[in-house]
């Protein structure tokens, strides 16, 4: 794994996290909102258990699976409550059935706003961990 994969992964994964915090200043006010927000959540989830996996592959750790990326990252310490995470990926994993479903994807409007700090801590660590090089 070289630190490029790395740093282009969590230059990805800052991008799309600006873009969720984005959509959440954004009045909720119409459908699409909502579902756009859903959408952005659905990529930081994806791009932050494949920046977690090379981060750990950096350190010499080979998870093969979300779970366990999430899992692995737990018991060194990136994270901090296991089972919050795994909800977030099992959240990723269904929130693409619910958009016909209103009031299911209010909830998981709900959700987000409530995680969407804890996802920023995280991108924070991993690039005071893996600062961008000269």
């Amino acid at each position: 794994m070289s630190d490029r994969k790395l740093q282009d992964s969590l230059g990805n994964l800052e991008k799309a996290m600006a873009k969720l915090e984005s959509a959440l200043q954004i009045p909720r006010d119409r459908e699409l909102v909502v579902e756009g927000t859903i959408q952005r959540f659905e990529y930081v989830i994806e791009l932050m258990w494949k920046t977690l996996k090379r981060a750990l592959e950096f350190e010499g750790v080979h998870p093969k699976t979300p779970r366990e990326s999430v899992k692995e990252a737990f018991k060194i310490g990136w994270l901090d409550d296991e089972d919050e995470w795994l909800d977030m990926l099992d959240s990723r994993n269904t929130t693409s059935h619910n958009y016909l479903d209103e009031e299911l994807a209010e909830d998981n409007y709900d959700d987000i706003v409530h995680v969407a700090p804890v996802l920023r801590k995280t991108v924070d660590f991993l690039r005071a961990r893996y600062p961008l090089q000269p």
